[in-house]
């Protein structure tokens, strides 16, 4: 009877730790799947990032390439005006006159202007109280 006993009490306190582990194993499932939840969400966030990051580099690369073409036809077009105004020059004697002059004072201190550290710095106005003579007219200056 002693034996039957031990056996069932042995027996009670297995299912009591099958009961445990079982609890154990349960919680553990449930963790791995919050954590696969998680896992999945951010591969998702990732993944869509990624299409962003790829859509905005495709746009990039298409600005850069239209920038470039415009860099290129601004290029020949100075060179076009470069080629005319050498052109005018030998052909017309008032308008190598007219290229030849100075500039007024007050546009010639305007491009004599130092170069801007900063862009802060290039807010400087004209003085105050110098009008910019008329391009026609000689400055008193």
């Amino acid at each position: 009877m002693t034996a039957r006993l031990i056996a069932l009490l042995l027996a009670a306190l297995g299912v009591i730790w099958l009961v445990q582990q079982n609890h154990v194993l349960r919680s553990a499932l449930s963790q791995s799947t919050q954590l696969t939840r998680e896992q999945s969400n951010t591969i998702a966030q990732l993944k869509a990032q990624r299409a962003a990051a790829d859509a905005l580099a495709a746009d990039n690369e298409q600005a850069q390439v239209a920038l470039r073409q415009q860099l290129n036809a601004a290029s020949e077009q100075a060179v076009r005006r470069e080629q005319t105004i050498t052109r005018l020059l030998h052909e017309n004697d008032a308008f190598r006159r007219w290229y030849n002059t100075q500039l007024p004072d007050a546009v010639r201190r305007v491009h004599q202007r130092p170069a801007c550290p900063s862009a802060g710095h290039c807010l400087q106005p004209l003085p105050a109280g110098q009008p910019v003579s008329d391009a026609g007219q000689r400055s008193t200056n």
